[in-house]
This record gives structure tokens, sequence and C-alpha cells, in this order.
């Protein structure tokens, strides 16, 4: 017989897991405009102001919710990377004109700022995002490329049907889909040094728990 648990104090949310780690799920809550980072952008150059994203975190099994945030009106918060022990979020303030990284360390249960810039150091914030590993600050499929903000700042040609999924020391591995007819998906590998391509295959990968990746 299954048993039904319920969690108070949230309601009308999704939980997602946190790819890398099998304890955490995360649910993003918007005040009333459920939007992505860059549309929430687009609302307050319009000059008008977004009403917050924040970013719940449910830990398993024991069903605990913390809140590492509060909605705040014309900020922005992601839904977290895991690495190494911490949750990584990616904080958009728009009033004040900065993004922050943000870590949320999942033994005290405490978040400081990791890195802090200026918002005016971006183009835009489509498709900005962290990405591991380590953690890394970027820019995914901005002018048929790859860019890279934080930990240093780098600049890769790809297809317009990349995706970047993660690093593992000096490889960088994408995801591409095709149609040639038929839909495919295939795992690009390229150099960390210099973003040439270093092989290519068919399939998928995903991160698992224990630091494995499986590839599908």
């Amino acid at each position: 017989m299954m048993k039904f648990r319920k969690i108070e104090g949230l309601q009308d949310v999704c939980p997602e897991r946190i790819e890398g780690t099998e304890e955490w799920y995360c649910c993003k809550i918007a005040k009333n405009c459920f939007c992505d980072l860059y549309e929430a952008e687009e609302i307050v150059k319009a000059g008008q102001v977004y009403e917050g994203m924040t970013c719940v975190l449910i830990h398993y099994p024991d069903r605990n919710v913390y809140y590492p945030f509060v909605t705040k009106e014309n900020v922005y918060v992601d839904a977290p990377v895991y690495w190494d022990g911490a949750l990584y979020f990616l904080v958009v303030d728009f009033t004040a004109k900065k993004i922050e990284i943000m870590a949320f360390d999942t033994t005290m249960y405490e978040i400081q700022t990791v890195e802090e810039f200026s918002l005016d150091e971006v183009e835009d914030c489509y498709n900005l995002m962290l990405r591991v590993a380590p953690v890394l600050l970027v820019r995914d499929g901005n002018k048929n490329g790859l860019e890279v903000i934080y930990p240093e700042k780098k600049h890769f040609k790809m297809s317009n049907h990349e995706v970047f999924l993660f690093k593992d020391e000096e490889k960088m591995y994408f995801s591409e889909w095709q149609e040639d007819p038929e839909y495919r998906e295939m795992v690009v590998v390229r150099d960390w040094n210099t973003g040439k391509e270093i092989e290519r295959f068919d399939g998928q990968l995903w991160r698992m728990p224990n630091g494995d990746v499986w590839v599908m």
C-alpha cells in the first residue's frame, strides 16, 4: 500500500529533483507571474515591476522544507545546481543591477554569497544559467556560441542545435539534436581550452547522485 505524506506549507507547486543528488528537490514559486529569467528582465525593461521569483528546497526522505530566500520585487531566484555538498543559486536583482551566485550548505543549512557581478557585465539574461563542474555561470546559445562568465571569461562557437550540459575536467559535454529526417540526439564533446570538437556519438547523458554519468 502506498503511503501518502503531506508536505505542509506548499501548494500549487511542482517539486523537481536536483540533478546530481537524490536528497534534494526544489520548487520555484512566483507571486503571480511565472516566467523565465529573460522574460522577467523584459518586464523590468518595459518599466514595470516584476513581482519576484523565489525557490524552496525539500529534503528527502524527511520532507523538511527550507526557505533560503524571501520573495522580493524585481528579484529572480533560479532553480539551483548541486555540486560538492552545496546547492548553488543564480540570483538576479534588477533593481540593484547585480547578479549573485549563492551557495546553500546542505549540512549547516546556511546560505551565503559566493560571487557577485554587475548586471552590466552581460548583454542580457537570455539563457543565463548555472552549470557544473565546478560551478559555472554561462549564457548558452547566444550568438551561436557558449559564453562563460564565471569562473573565467570564455566564448565557444557551437551549432544552433547544441545545448551545454556540464564540464568535466578539461572537457565540455553538449547535447545536440538533429532531424535528418528523423529526430535524434547526439553527445558532442569539446575541449575546454580551445572549444574544438573532440568526439561525438549518438545518445544522452544523465548525471547520477554517486557521480557517475549514464550514457543512454
